[in-house]
């Protein structure tokens, strides 16, 4: 089990092991789904599906057109600065990544080398106990920036499967490890009720992607946010550790996490897959973050440099 008070900060790198596209791959995905040749809705099940949720063709066109000049590095950052396109472009995020949603993938990743490189089921293995109860003693919490929901639903898998537990023992024990989305999320598991509830699956039903489009939540929408946001901060404000997974290290993101005034000071280890030498050099500067050297992915972070620490069961 964690002992230490750990917190996992997640981006979208943290998701793609499982087959969930970072933010500038979602950019690419949608844009190129409403380029000109697919606006044939009989051919195009983005444009069509855009159209039986209420958005016209004037919508979806205006909408394509700015983000392809915009080249953000995500659409969620392009809809910051363009609110009037917030419902076309949380339902075209939505309609892009429930696609993704398939367990079995989620269950199978790594599973294809000599050594599984699956970081969910590492995280699995240094949160498991040899008595259920203790289950909840873990000192653990997860702050993601992802709107997918695979995290969690491994997590509640793993864990009715290999304790023989209900969802309600299940939902209880994973009580204990808060996870905050920052942004939103695809809607709230089954088994953690609430009036978003979605199931982890593929869908075309419209009823439940119009329920996750309305659960995504962008900067822009600052009410949203003041809350879930001060909830991450206190997280943080008692850990020991902390961990970015998968982060991009807008310095945005960063500020708004408080992440230069923690007063606790904490360690802070993070992964550098995709950043070059000296832009990981400048983010360990200017934030404290301790990088082991480049392209560093979250296997390779805590199988080679910084271990979740873990004690006996007790």
């Amino acid at each position: 089990m964690i002992e230490d008070p750990t917190v996992l900060i997640l981006g979208a790198g943290a998701s793609m092991p499982y087959g969930f596209p970072s933010g500038r791959e979602l950019f690419f995905l949608i844009k190129r789904k409403l380029d000109t040749q697919s606006r044939d809705p009989n051919k195009s099940f983005l444009w069509g599906k855009l159209l039986s949720l209420g958005i016209n063709n004037k919508q979806i066109l205006n909408f394509h057109s700015a983000l392809t000049y915009a080249d953000p590095p995500s659409v969620d950052a392009f809809l910051e600065h363009r609110d009037e396109f917030m419902e076309v472009g949380k339902l075209a995020m939505a309609l892009s990544l429930i696609p993704y949603e398939n367990e079995r993938r989620l269950f199978n990743a790594g599973s294809h080398t000599d050594m599984p490189t699956s970081w969910y089921r590492y995280l699995m293995d240094k949160l498991a106990t040899n008595d259920a109860a203790v289950f909840r003693l873990n000192r653990l919490s997860v702050i993601t920036f992802n709107y997918d929901r695979s995290l969690e639903h491994y997590l509640f898998t793993a864990l009715k499967f290999r304790y023989r537990k209900t969802d309600t023992e299940c939902a209880d024990l994973l009580s204990a490890i808060p996870i905050i989305h920052v942004h939103g999320s695809l809607g709230s598991l089954p088994w953690q009720g609430g009036n978003h509830v979605r199931p982890y699956k593929n869908t075309d039903n419209l009823d439940e992607i119009r329920l996750a489009g309305n659960n995504i939540q962008v900067m822009s929408e600052k009410d949203e946010h003041a809350t879930v946001f001060q909830k991450a901060i206190e997280l943080l404000e008692q850990a020991s550790k902390i961990y970015f997974l998968g982060f991009g290290y807008h310095p945005t993101n960063l500020k708004r996490l408080g992440i230069h005034t923690l007063k606790n000071k904490p360690e802070k280890y993070g992964t550098s897959l995709g950043l070059g030498a000296a832009e990981w050099r400048a983010i360990s500067d200017s934030w404290g973050i301790t990088f082991k050297g480049t392209d560093i992915d979250i296997w390779g972070l805590f199988r080679d440099h910084c271990p979740l620490q873990t004690r006996l069961n007790i």
